[in-house]
């Protein structure tokens, strides 16, 4: 798959996009799985997803982007979340690329989409969170000038699972 064969929306409407909870659960299996071999915390990723879904709204237009990659054929392949914080920092959520997806640069473009969408959003700086367990993770964020920052209490993040994670900020 090559750069060429991928194209990157911002979502208006979840209806557009019929396979994004299949993709999260996929997402939160194998999240929860590695963080709980890093960190011991047992999370329910049924839970985790539940909360997504709920939290939808503040990932749409106009406090924030629900942003996709798609295959030439259409076949969801990639996505990541950002919602405006009470802050005016940008979080972070759920940066997925699917497996067959990988190597091919699909995250970096995920991300440079949504620092797009984050600096006319006019937000001051990203904010995340990532399990200890996903160092993959954790040095793909380092590579792209986040560092590592304290929790913020603006963050939808839960603090009793947030403690066992590694928080990250960007300034915009």
């Amino acid at each position: 798959m090559t750069a060429d064969e991928i194209r990157i929306e911002v979502l208006r409407d979840l209806a557009d996009v019929p396979g994004w909870i299949y993709m999260k659960r996929k997402y939160l299996g194998c999240a929860v799985a590695r963080h709980k071999e890093a960190t011991g915390q047992v999370v329910d990723p049924e839970e985790q997803l539940r909360q997504t879904v709920e939290q939808t709204d503040e990932f749409l237009e106009p406090d924030g982007r629900f942003i996709v990659a798609r295959s030439r054929e259409g076949d969801l392949i990639g996505m990541v979340l950002l919602h405006r914080l009470s802050n005016g920092k940008g979080e972070i959520k759920r940066l997925f690329v699917r497996p067959q997806a990988r190597r091919t640069g699909l995250a970096r473009r995920l991300l440079d989409r949504l620092e797009i969408e984050a600096r006319e959003m006019g937000l001051s700086a990203l904010y995340l969170d990532t399990s200890s367990g996903l160092r993959e993770a954790i040095a793909f964020y380092e590579s792209r000038g986040f560092e590592e920052a304290p929790f913020d209490p603006a963050s939808v993040q839960d603090p009793e699972i947030a403690r066992h994670l590694v928080i990250m900020e960007k300034p915009l």
